[in-house]
């Protein structure tokens, strides 16, 4: 397997289960209910929710950036949740977020492999780093979650 479909089979992993942690997104959600993914902790200024939201909205960033597209990224950096009032909405919410990152791995698998080592848009890092970089970010607000999963039970 070469190096971008490992990459993309990360990003669902990371996302749906199976990776290198024995945690995922979709894992750590199942238990979570509508009110402790709304739920501010002292920990964080950030839900569950919105951190969700944020990973989902950096998918489709990386999906842009593939396709030789600078997105502009606004201060609220995808952490602008619309407001989630029914279980129906939470449900859409994580539903909407697997669905970005099988988005995202179809890109990356269809990226040229030749280009990895190239900058993903001018100015930027190797793509290579930006892919992978990725998943370390997916990584870490997994982590935020779990620990804000914990302090709203």
């Amino acid at each position: 397997m070469d190096i971008k479909s490992l990459i993309a089979q990360h990003v669902i992993e990371a996302h749906e289960g199976g990776n290198w942690t024995s945690n995922s997104i979709k894992e750590t959600l199942q238990d979570v209910s509508l009110s402790a993914a709304t739920t501010v902790t002292a920990a964080s200024q950030n839900t569950i929710a919105a951190i969700l939201h944020h990973l989902s909205y950096w998918n489709r960033v990386m999906i842009q950036r593939i396709a030789g597209i600078a997105v502009e990224i606004p201060d609220s950096n995808g952490f602008d949740v619309p407001a989630i009032t029914t279980e129906q909405e939470w449900t859409a919410l994580q539903e909407d977020n697997i669905k970005s990152a099988h988005e995202l791995a179809s890109a990356i698998r269809a990226y040229d492999p030749e280009d990895l080592s190239n900058p993903i848009l001018p100015g930027y890092s190797s793509a290579y780093k930006n892919l992978q970089g990725t998943v370390e970010h997916i990584h870490y607000h997994l982590g935020q979650i779990t620990m804000l999963k914990r302090l709203t039970k």
